[in-house]
């Protein structure tokens, strides 16, 4: 039998390094998926995305649409989906049956892939009854997610996300535990409905509600041992909730971004993380007997705010362990050639409302679908400058490539790191290092699901040449 699959039966969790808390202690642990491939460097899942019935709520059910692992031994659909865990290195196989009453995608949120794996909307929907078979190398460590890409404002709200831990190949860093957080809220009616139709501060915002999710539950308690160091891998899956995590005197130590470590690791005493976002950190507990994580109020333009909320309260217990700070392995983050001559590509994010149809969202004045294309030559570098001419935030995401952030708002990033998902702040401009990787029609959007389905999005043409003249949508075009 598959090691993978004989842990999962009798209960152990798989992979290097301290391990995560189990249910019983409040917090819900992530259920791993069945790994079906006996090569140690192939990993293999099988998911059915389906309509269930889940408790996000305490004793109260919920009807969700959510990713199941067909081969786990209590193979209930769950939110967030199965946790996939590999390494750096080996090639991921996942294969996905449609049993929803609507078409969907299954979209790699941070990874450089084939295109043709990504799951966007353009070309990756899969019709109800239908499935599909994605293989590809994982060459991105760090905790990365997967969503739906098709309606992504309402599937993705259903409950149609999961993550995917990629581990470095070095030996893990010596911590007493290692947990995966997955931030989230959900709105609920009385009877335990989702409440899907946007409000107008919804459709301005991202859906938000009162109710956060920490791996798929509401707030809860943990158990930790006093004066030990845990590892923390961050991801805000909500549709348009920022979280600023923040513990009561002492900072968060911040040690990897959306694509895995980073050059220098620094201290933080607020971390304020964007939907789509990763952040990988290391946390000293307290000697004393109780740590409370939680997220301060974040300011969204024009009066709004995200509420300040309690996530997580961990008991801490035993005698108390002075251990060194974890010695982390040399990272080299080069920095991309950007110089005076390298090409500037300006893109314009900003909203407008009115004739009765809502709010639009757009980038430089046009909207998905309508929007042509934009248009690079593979291999490529480009300084993308990103304005936000709207009083709301919009974290940047781009498909199937990583960049570097050379400053937001003239301000320069504390250290190197390769990122997927930015903020650009109301009125500010953000600024990104960007080298055009893999063929192919990608994509770029705001994170905020209900932007990027109303136009804030566009697509992204990675071509083997460069087009002979000005194409049409592109300065100079018709």
């Amino acid at each position: 039998m598959n090691p993978r699959v004989l842990a999962l039966a009798l209960g152990l969790s798989w992979g290097c390094g301290a391990t995560e808390p189990t249910a019983a202690e409040g917090l819900p642990a992530l259920r791993v998926a069945v790994d079906l491939d006996d090569d140690p460097r192939v990993v293999e899942v099988e998911l059915v995305a389906e309509v269930a019935s889940v408790e996000l709520l305490p004793g109260q059910p919920t009807e969700v649409w959510a990713y199941r692992d067909v081969n786990a031994p209590d193979d209930d659909a769950t939110i967030p989906g199965p946790r996939i865990e590999a390494s750096l290195g080996d090639t991921l196989v996942v294969h996905l049956r449609n049993e929803l009453p609507e078409a969907t995608t299954l979209h790699w949120h941070g990874l450089r892939l084939p295109q043709a794996m990504d799951g966007n909307p353009d070309d990756g929907v899969l019709a109800p009854g239908e499935s599909t078979t994605v293989r590809f190398e994982l060459r991105d460590p760090g905790l990365h997610w997967y969503h739906s890409h098709h309606g992504a404002d309402l599937q993705t709200e259903r409950g149609l996300q999961g993550t995917l831990l990629v581990r470095e190949p070095a030996a893990p860093i010596a911590v007493d535990r290692d947990r995966v957080l997955v931030l989230d809220d959900i709105a609920l009616d009385d009877d335990g409905t989702l409440r899907l139709e946007p409000s107008q501060d919804d459709i301005m915002l991202g859906r938000r509600s009162g109710q956060v999710l920490v791996n798929g539950a509401p707030p809860s308690t943990a158990r930790a041992r006093r004066g030990a160091w845990e590892r923390w891998r961050v991801v805000n899956s909500a549709n348009g909730r920022f979280f600023a995590l923040a513990l009561p005197q002492q900072p968060l130590r911040v040690i990897g971004w959306d694509g895995g470590p980073v050059a220098q690791p620094y201290d933080v005493d607020v971390l304020v993380i964007a939907p789509g976002e990763r952040y990988d950190l290391l946390v000293r507990m307290p000697e004393h007997d109780e740590l409370v994580l939680r997220s301060e109020a974040v300011p969204r333009g024009g009066g709004a705010a995200d509420p300040a909320v309690e996530l997580l309260r961990l008991q801490l217990h035993g005698a108390v362990v002075r251990a060194a700070a974890p010695r982390l392995p040399a990272v080299v983050v080069s920095p991309l050639p950007v110089d005076d001559a390298t090409a500037v590509r300006r893109l314009e994010l900003e909203h407008r409302t009115g004739n009765g149809k809502g709010a639009v969202f757009t980038i430089d004045g046009q909207r998905w679908p309508l929007a042509p294309a934009l248009h690079v030559e593979q291999g490529a570098l480009e300084v993308l400058e990103l304005v936000n001419l709207s009083p709301h935030e919009h974290p940047f995401h781009l498909h199937g490539m990583r960049f570097q952030v050379l400053d937001r708002d003239g301000v320069t990033p504390p250290s190197a790191g390769w990122k997927d998902t930015v903020t650009v702040s109301p009125g500010g401009t953000t600024r990104l290092a960007v080298r055009y990787d893999a063929l192919g029609m990608w994509m770029l959007h705001c994170s905020i699901p209900e932007h990027a389905e109303r136009g804030m999005m566009r697509d992204l043409h990675v071509m083997a040449a460069p087009p002979p003249g000005p194409m049409r949508g592109e300065e100079g075009g018709a």
